[in-house]
């Protein structure tokens, strides 16, 4: 095990032994399929606000949910425009000094310098604390229904800002972001191209086999096939054809490179030689791919 692959095991083991009774799925296993609800979530946005964030509630076949959108760069409605979905458990919206999250580490810096409009979708249960998010996500309906509620967000967005006269669309994410981008390509493909970031199609195994069981409760561990069967979603991605420009690390133990590679089979793959919690303060490098997704030509007819 070298240190990359360390800090992943590391990380997730000292969060599994905070959360104690609070992990992933400890209170509920029931709830409907995450491909079937995000089928049947759907967001209508007016408008969209071009300064300070907006609250929105998703109503799902999971239940309402509470997320939020904030534009945080805004050229104008003739440009392109990137959508970008933040990791578990952070606040993209806190640009603060001391603040440490996905968005600031690529956006909020000199490196960063691209003129497409930038909205930060934040995910329902992401505006409280990360002990109320632990506790939100002992129910795997409330999972899945985050899940769906946050790919409505992307779909409502992005749909607004082709209304606006936005010229192309990306949509790109870390981690839990990756896999609402991986998500929205699946079962809506609207946007011109696709970026995600640490993720697959493969949700289900993250919880049964990565080293991320330890924040997984024992009920739910013991029944790794309800797992797959609720949060994969392999064969809708394989059947989209919306460009996707994938970033997986090599070294990961949450999101595994094995698990996930199949997935994308067909797929330019890009890998990078760290591990999830490495990967994820790569800066540079994940800006640069998120640069690359942009300057691709768009594929849309």
């Amino acid at each position: 095990m070298n240190h990359h692959e360390f800090l992943d095991v590391a990380t997730v083991t000292a969060s599994g032994l905070v959360l104690r009774d609070a992990t992933f799925f400890a209170r509920s296993l029931d709830g409907p399929r995450l491909d079937e609800t995000v089928v049947e979530t759907r967001l209508a946005l007016d408008e969209v606000e071009t300064s300070g964030h907006r609250e929105v509630t998703v109503a799902t076949p999971a239940g309402g949910f509470r997320g939020a959108y904030c534009v945080w760069q805004w050229y104008g409605d003739d440009a392109p425009t990137l959508i970008f979905h933040h990791g578990s458990g952070e606040d993209p919206f806190d640009f603060g000094r001391f603040s440490s999250n996905s968005a600031r580490r690529l956006f909020a810096a000199e490196d960063w310098s691209v003129p497409v409009n930038v909205i930060l979708v934040r995910a329902p249960f992401h505006d409280r604390s990360s002990f109320s998010y632990a506790r939100a996500m002992g129910a795997l309906s409330n999972f899945v229904g985050m899940c769906a509620a946050s790919t409505a967000m992307v779909e409502a967005l992005t749909a607004a800002v082709r209304e606006r006269g936005s010229p192309a669309v990306t949509v790109s994410g870390i981690s839990l972001g990756g896999w609402v981008t991986n998500l929205h390509r699946s079962f809506h493909g609207t946007a011109d191209r696709y970026a995600p970031i640490f993720a697959g199609a493969a949700l289900g195994e993250m919880f049964a086999t990565s080293a991320y069981r330890r924040m997984t409760a024992a009920r739910a561990r013991t029944d790794p096939d309800r797992l797959r069967d609720v949060l994969d979603f392999e064969r809708a991605f394989r059947a989209a054809t919306a460009d996707c420009r994938p970033l997986l690390a090599r070294y990961d133990r949450i999101i595994e490179l094995d698990a996930q590679r199949s997935g994308y089979d067909g797929i330019p793959l890009t890998v990078i030689e760290t591990g999830h919690v490495t990967g994820s303060l790569a800066a540079s490098a994940l800006r640069e791919h998120v640069r690359t997704a942009l300057d691709r030509p768009a594929a849309r007819e």
